[in-house]
């Protein structure tokens, strides 16, 4: 497995694309709209995480 700390900016808005591109295969419309839906209730999360854990320490 890879960090993706080691990764510049371009390199991850590629993966995430190749990432989404993949996932998106045979799915309708529909079914990547909840899959989007999802992955940003995963980003909100993490988000409010880091918050609290840099508030934290």
């Amino acid at each position: 497995m890879f960090d993706l700390n080691n990764l510049n900016g371009f390199q991850l808005v590629t993966l995430a694309n190749v990432i989404s591109i993949n996932l998106s295969q045979n799915l309708t419309s529909e079914e990547m709209a909840i899959l989007s839906g999802f992955f940003t209730i995963i980003g909100d999360s993490l988000a409010t995480l880091a918050l609290f854990d840099n508030n934290c320490n």
